[in-house]
């Protein structure tokens, strides 16, 4: 169910995803966007007092952090996109980070044609399929990871000027920001 924006910092509004839930509602999805962390103290509780999973999209949030944390340390799941328009790009291809073991070891069963890590006798314990990531595609995403850092700092330091700059064309409105989040990659 789709809900409305902050029009402020283009990430989901809390309060309409408390009025959204219902016992129908299986997981909440934020949406990190454009660098911006969606309200993540907000949402985590409405997704525990309903009793719901949360699932970060986090394809706009490479080295994002809030409150100090990453995206991979607020204990939900969170996935990242590696295609070709986003901070680190592989071409395609994609990773999802989990809170707990459990959770990586189901994940990872479905990934992994339906075996478990320790599978050395191809025995499949589910259906499943070959969502593997190759080795090239990942190569090419670890020599980024050197440079992520100092990519993010030269953005945070030119956001100003860009914003101000933006902020003078007639009807454009640049993104604003929740302070939690505390490092910004700029995305787009």
């Amino acid at each position: 169910v789709p809900v409305d924006v902050d029009p402020d910092t283009y990430c989901v509004d809390p309060d309409a995803v408390a009025a959204a839930i219902t016992p129908r509602t299986r997981v909440v999805m934020p949406v990190h966007m454009a660098g911006q962390f969606a309200d993540m103290d907000a949402l985590d509780k409405i997704a525990a007092d309903a009793g719901v999973a949360l699932l970060q999209d986090a394809a706009h949030a490479h080295g994002a952090r809030w409150q100090g944390k990453r995206v991979g340390e607020l204990g939900s799941v969170a996935a990242f996109s590696f295609q070709n328009g986003k901070l680190m790009t592989a071409g395609e291809g994609g990773a999802v980070l989990f809170p707990d073991e459990e959770s990586y070891e189901k994940a990872f069963l479905v990934h992994s044609c339906g075996r478990p890590r320790t599978d050395r006798d191809y025995l499949h314990r589910t259906t499943g399929s070959n969502y593997r990531m190759n080795e090239f595609s990942a190569a090419v995403l670890r020599a980024q990871l050197s440079r992520l850092d100092g990519q993010i700092a030269l953005r945070e330091q030119r956001w100003p000027l860009l914003a101000s700059l933006l902020a003078e064309i007639p009807g454009v409105v640049p993104q604003g920001r929740d302070e939690r989040g505390d490092r910004n990659p700029h995305y787009m």
